[in-house]
């Protein structure tokens, strides 16, 4: 009994978990299917194509298909790009609402019989970034004869005319291409459509799409072409790249440099994008990030934008105001600021180098006032001339006035001017002095008398003045002048 209920409670979890495990796969699988529908030559047909998640939210596909150019003709299709060459691209996101996708494609039938629409590759995933597993159809299209008979037909007339080329040569980026009409309808971008514009003074055909956005064809010297942005204005060319910004906006890349006004910060560097390259700014503090310029395709109207490198999405992009507070200032001071803020290794290098040069022209004064007063020491030892220190301390009686001319050589302006004070009123004293000795009591004065002063070898000065040998008057008067 007990083994029964064993038996029995394993086939019942069994059978409960087939219908789990079913559910989980058919959740991340999913389908992509065409339609097979019937056309005369020389029709137009319209094959629909959808992508399935199975009932959960659908997120991004990506499909590439081929068909068959001798019996088709690509028209035109939603969100389906052509390369001329039989190969559709389709790209399509998800709102998280619904759970499958649908774009529907037109040709146009060129011979009669079965012509096969086939997938190359696909990927999908659901809206919550799971890998959505496709089960890959294809399209298989019914082509009768036409109502009178004929089993074919030609290209339209624009597709007849390709490779056919004017003599109006432009210029782009260096580049020389000639203008041409030859383009077919596969080759019109998606959201263009055919119109005329006057240039070079006749109307030619070029695309357009609704926000007046207008798109000219041109080969260069191999023979190949491609659209350019017209710039109705100037009635010039530039580059085509459009990029997806969101579901309804697209943006063209444009090489327009002065157009672009940022802080000082933003460096001008280089962005390629489809083996195009085109002019970026960057922020160093932050290279995650670049800034463009572009045309928006729905608005008609240039701007900024931001690149997201790590994310491969566009934004659009406000410049950051400029710290003006320093940058309007044009005085000496402002731009002295500027500099030292743009060049704050330069200015801490020049600072280093200005305390350096002070630190040793401190130390040379230094060692100049230090031998200069060593110098001074020396020359007053020489001479004996007391220091200030030296007169308050010393008690020695004044030592006994000698000859200025000892010291010939020497010029002192002090010295003259109390030799002025000193002898000044030279008459005043002597009519004192006889006042006082008659000039009976002193002998003639005889050249005998006096001695004739040695003379010091080395500094050419006389030790003494025509001393008198000997005088009554010594013996009471001795008159010793020193020189100060």
């Amino acid at each position: 009994m007990k083994m029964m209920k064993k038996m029995a409670a394993i086939v019942l979890a069994a059978f409960l978990a087939v219908p789990m495990a079913g559910s989980i796969v058919y959740a991340a699988e999913g389908s992509l299917q065409f339609t097979d529908p019937e056309t005369q030559v020389g029709e137009t047909v319209k094959v629909d194509m959808v992508i399935r998640s199975g009932g959960d939210a659908i997120g991004d596909a990506d499909v590439t298909m081929t068909y068959d150019t001798g019996s088709l003709e690509f028209v035109s299709g939603d969100g389906v790009e052509s390369d001329g060459s039989g190969k559709l691209t389709y790209s399509g996101s998800g709102d998280g609402t619904e759970s499958e996708l649908r774009t529907t494609m037109e040709f146009r039938a060129l011979k009669s019989g079965t012509a096969q629409i086939s997938v190359d590759s696909s990927t999908a995933y659901l809206y919550s970034d799971e890998t959505l597993n496709l089960d890959e159809g294809s399209s298989a299209i019914t082509i009768d004869a036409a109502a009178d008979g004929s089993t074919t037909a030609e290209p339209t007339e624009a597709d007849a005319a390709a490779g056919e080329t004017t003599d109006i040569v432009v210029n782009v980026n260096g580049t020389d291409y000639n203008f041409s009409e030859a383009f077919t309808s596969a080759d019109i971008p998606a959201g263009y459509a055919e119109t005329t514009l006057n240039f070079n003074g006749v109307d030619r055909r070029f695309v357009a799409n609704d926000a007046g956005v207008y798109l000219g064809y041109l080969v260069d010297s191999s023979g190949a072409g491609s659209f350019f942005l017209y710039n109705e204005d100037d009635a010039t060319f530039s580059p085509y790249l459009e990029v997806s910004v969101s579901d309804i906006t697209s943006i063209i890349l444009l090489n327009k440099p002065d157009q672009v006004s940022l802080p000082d910060n933003y460096q001008q560097v280089e962005l390629t994008v489809s083996d195009q390259t085109f002019p970026a700014w960057s922020d160093p503090s932050n290279s995650r990030f670049y800034v463009i310029y572009a045309l928006n395709t729905r608005t008609g109207q240039e701007g900024l934008y931001q690149y997201d490198t790590e994310d491969g999405t566009y934004q659009s992009f406000t410049a950051p105001a400029s710290d003006d507070s320093s940058a309007s200032d044009g005085s000496v001071v402002g731009r002295i600021g500027a500099f030292v803020g743009d060049h704050i290794a330069i200015a801490f290098a020049v600072v280093a180098v200005i305390i350096l040069l002070l630190l040793i022209f401190m130390i040379i004064f230094a060692v100049k006032l230090v031998h200069r007063n060593q110098e001074l020491d020396d020359l007053y030892d020489e001479y004996d001339i007391p220091m200030d220190d030296d007169e308050e301390e010393d008690d020695r009686p004044a030592v006994q006035k000698k000859s200025r001319k000892q010291f010939v050589g020497y010029e002192d302006d002090e010295d003259e001017y109390e030799d002025d004070e000193e002898y000044e009123d030279e008459d005043e004293y002597d009519d004192e002095y006889d006042d006082e000795y008659e000039d009976d009591e002193y002998d003639e004065y005889d050249d005998d008398e006096y001695e004739d002063d040695e003379i010091d070898a080395h500094t050419g000065n006389t030790k003494n003045i025509r001393r008198k040998k000997s005088s009554k008057k010594d013996d009471d008067y001795e008159m010793d002048f020193i020189d100060l």
